[in-house]
């Protein structure tokens, strides 16, 4: 008996030892990583959170077996684990998701230290625990079925808010679908339209769109439109012919954005009528740029980028852009100062050339490009008066 329990409490000894030597590697490893990155949290490649999962799920599923690990610690890690993945929910409701994934990330490390003391000092008490025990394992076991459910519910508000935050509202996650806002600014008699989409979803969510453009209106109205011209020809295949946009659009069931300009809706009546409207006091203007004016830099990303998603195939195009060769720096210099920033400010060269000459001006893009228009246009003097939102892509519909 007496030699049982020396052998039980080695086993129990070398074991913690063993997880906390190893938990505190990684979470160390995880924190440091958080610390130093300096890009969104979004481009974030580091593989320490892949794998400080993989070690707690095994810790974890073994101390469903084995008593000898302490649940209270293993199932405090995974706690934190779990919020730490949801982009630090609850935490980035009071802070940016960065600093609340930071302050998980701390957390998780003093747990990690916290076990180290423990299994150092705690010799005898863990020489009279039992290799295994019931209790000890029911309880595990609820509680991993109970994370599970409550991760997806952290995981989806996480995503959500991070979404929320990031387009500053422009884009939202909900149970019912994806919508996006539509906000109306104003000054001098002039109103804009900044109508946050995305270039795949719901057919009515652009036909709506579309009627809403051309309704009649008095005076005149304008509609800048989005999209990327390719003189010199140097787009990758499937996004110049757009087979890139409709294979994705195909395989989740939805439908690719196609140019408002373009009237192909509604009976023929309706289409006459629009294309009346369309030459009387409804005016189309593509105010976006041509691929070759990005910098010579921003160009080299971009084509490594969409040549690495070009084959149109979801499964294909994630496990591509996985091996792309792009630090996250240049990801996000290349998506916010050439994707964003220099198409947004040949947008408002155009308004500026043209908008005198209109009443209303509606400018349907992207729904990443209209925070930074938004600020664009309240520094010049706007204010906004309303917002409407549209279920872009629905949910079980």
């Amino acid at each position: 008996m007496a030699e049982n329990s020396c052998s039980r409490g080695k086993l129990a000894s070398s074991g913690n030892l063993i997880a906390a030597f190893i938990f505190l590697l990684i979470s160390v490893w995880t924190l440091v990583a958080d610390l130093t990155f300096r890009a969104n949290f979004l481009f974030q490649p580091s593989w320490s959170l892949p794998v400080l999962w993989l070690f707690i799920t095994l810790w974890f599923l073994a101390g469903l077996i084995l008593a000898i690990f302490p649940k209270r610690i293993f199932i405090t890690a995974a706690t934190l684990l779990t919020l730490r993945s949801s982009f630090g929910w609850p935490l980035m409701l009071g802070a940016d998701i960065a600093t609340a994934c930071r302050v998980l990330d701390g957390l998780i490390a003093l747990i990690a230290v916290i076990y180290l003391l423990w299994a150092i000092i705690g010799h005898r008490r863990l020489s009279a625990r039992p290799v295994f025990q019931w209790q000890h394992s029911a309880i595990a076991g609820v509680t991993w079925i109970l994370l599970s459910v409550t991760s997806l519910v952290t995981g989806f508000l996480g995503a959500a808010e991070a979404l929320n935050s990031l387009s500053r509202g422009f884009v939202q996650l909900t149970p019912k679908g994806i919508s996006f806002t539509e906000r109306v600014l104003q000054k001098d008699g002039c109103q804009v339209h900044l109508v946050g989409l995305a270039h795949i979803g719901e057919q009515t969510f652009y036909n709506s769109l579309n009627h809403e453009f051309k309704k009649p209106i008095e005076g005149k109205r304008l509609v800048l439109t989005e999209g990327v011209t390719d003189k010199e020809e140097v787009l990758p295949p499937g996004f110049k012919s757009g087979k890139t946009y409709r294979g994705f659009a195909k395989q989740l069931g939805l439908a690719e954005q196609k140019s408002f300009s373009n009237v192909s809706t509604g009976s023929a009546k309706e289409r006459n009528a629009s294309k009346n409207r369309e030459g009387m006091n409804v005016s189309f203007i593509n105010a976006d740029i041509d691929i070759s004016d990005l910098s010579e830099t921003h160009l080299g990303l971009l084509l490594k980028l969409l040549g690495s998603i070009d084959s149109g195939d979801l499964l294909k195009s994630f496990q591509t852009s996985f091996a792309l060769d792009m630090s996250p720096d240049e990801m996000e210099d290349l998506i916010v100062e050439g994707l964003i920033g220099q198409r947004n400010t040949r947008l408002m060269q155009v308004f500026e050339s043209h908008h005198r000459d209109y009443e209303e001006i509606y400018i349907p893009w992207g729904a990443a490009h209209l925070p930074d228009l938004e600020r664009r246009f309240l520094s010049l003097g706007f204010s906004m008066i309303g917002e409407k939102k549209r279920i872009g892509i629905g949910f079980g519909r």
